[in-house]
């Protein structure tokens, strides 16, 4: 499968997020320890960017499939039974993934007014990054959905064509 430009969107900021936080880290290490002059700062950015990382990562594992699976039933099932319980699985992520969104911004609006000392910039954008990894989970979601309905399709016209 071919990436999608939001794939590659997110895979550059992850990049980008990636190389911010060790910097960050890094530098926190350096002006503490070496320097005996500690930022302040660097641990709340640092949080901040870990946060982000996580739940937008876990939407490239969602994408790739790279996420722990327990296969051993599915495989003995029969392809109508794999499909149904596919299909069970995909709705019960999808409304766990639902919950994420709405607890998500719920406690981003609960702590928007609340700021990062340090930063002085609103812990809201820390909690932020729970629903926009939930939303970005949900768009692969509908992607795999739309596959599997494809696929069905082209089977569907494969075995018309057989004679």
């Amino acid at each position: 499968m071919k990436p999608s430009i939001l794939d590659r969107v997110v895979q550059t900021t992850l990049g980008v997020g990636m190389g911010a936080m060790t910097g960050v880290v890094f530098a926190s290490v350096i002006f503490r320890y070496l320097l005996n002059r500690p930022l302040s700062w660097t641990e709340e950015l640092a949080s901040l960017l870990f946060a982000w990382i996580t739940f937008t990562g876990a939407f490239v594992g969602f994408r790739s499939r790279s996420h722990i699976a327990i296969d051993t039933l599915m495989v003995f099932l029969p392809r109508a039974m794999r499909q149904g319980v596919a299909r069970v699985v995909d709705a019960v992520v999808l409304s766990v993934l639902l919950l994420f969104v709405w607890q998500g911004v719920g406690l981003c609006l609960t702590t928007w007014s609340l700021e990062f000392p340090a930063m002085e910039i609103s812990r809201g954008y820390l909690y932020l990054s729970l629903p926009v990894g939930a939303v970005l989970m949900i768009v692969g979601l509908v992607e795999r959905w739309q596959e599997r309905g494809s696929a069905r399709a082209a089977d569907a016209s494969a075995d018309q064509a057989r004679p």
